[in-house]
């Protein structure tokens, strides 16, 4: 099974589950380290024996390429280990990681977005990945109609941790980094993981166009009986769906 593992340093809780389910993963498959670098050669990013072995000690945060092939080589779960390794490398000081291409991909990583100081790890990275542009560029970016709808200085207190990132803010922050349509959905979506917000109000029945519908009907109706004036007109001569509306049954 290889030689054992140094004992774990006192560091984050996130850092040391990536560290024990990596380890986990090496035992369950039965390879040594040896032939795990061998494995690795096959995904055409070789890796060392020596750099698989310091993976899974918990002392510092992998890489995630070496933390791919180290559970690709243990025939493991990739999408797992997405996402304990975000959630490690979130914590970690200084951020080791912080450079374009080192990480997940974006648009997968952000399914695992659960807490505020992953979504600010994403936003971080995906500001590297536009080109490392400065405050200034991103709030020029944001102008329509000669206003600036991404301030930076609120920009500065978002991405510093210091205050909380609000849907507009973030919107316009990952427009400014070139994020098309479909991907901005799913940034709005890890936004409201973080926060507990509820469904947006575009998945709630739309009581009002359902209601002004059913007097369009009745309008109709009335304009149809008109040449029946003598004769009231009863709840019979509605729609089902108004009886509906107002919450009663029709036999």
């Amino acid at each position: 099974m290889g030689r054992l593992n140094s004992a774990l340093a006192e560091q984050d809780k996130e850092v040391r589950t990536l560290a024990r389910w990596l380890r986990g993963l090496r035992e369950r498959s039965g390879l040594t380290y040896s032939q795990m670098a061998r494995k690795t050669v096959e995904f055409t990013r070789p890796v060392s024996l020596a750099t698989l072995s310091r993976a899974d000690e918990g002392r510092t945060v992998p890489t995630w390429p070496v933390t791919e092939a180290y559970v690709r080589a243990c025939g493991g779960s990739v999408r797992t280990a997405e996402r304990l390794w975000l959630r490690a490398d979130a914590r970690r000081p200084g951020r080791r990681g912080k450079v374009a291409g080192c990480g997940p991909a974006a648009h997968r990583a952000l399914r695992y977005v659960t807490e505020r100081s992953e979504l600010l790890v994403a936003m971080r990275r995906l500001r590297l990945r536009a080109g490392s542009p400065t405050l200034r560029e991103l709030e020029t970016r944001a102008v329509r109609g000669a206003v600036s709808h991404l301030p930076r200085s609120t920009l500065h207190g978002v991405l510093a941790g210091e205050r909380d990132c609000t849907e507009r803010v973030l919107v316009e922050f990952v427009r400014a980094c070139g994020v098309g349509p479909a991907e901005e959905d799913e940034w709005v979506a890890a936004l409201r993981r973080t926060t507990g917000a509820p469904p947006p109000p575009s998945s709630q029945p739309d009581v009002r166009r359902q209601l002004a519908e059913a007097h369009a009907e009745i309008r109709h109706l009335r304009r149809t009986l008109g040449s029946r004036p003598t004769q009231e007109v009863g709840p019979s001569d509605f729609p089902r769906r108004t009886d509906r509306l107002a919450g009663r049954s029709v036999p």
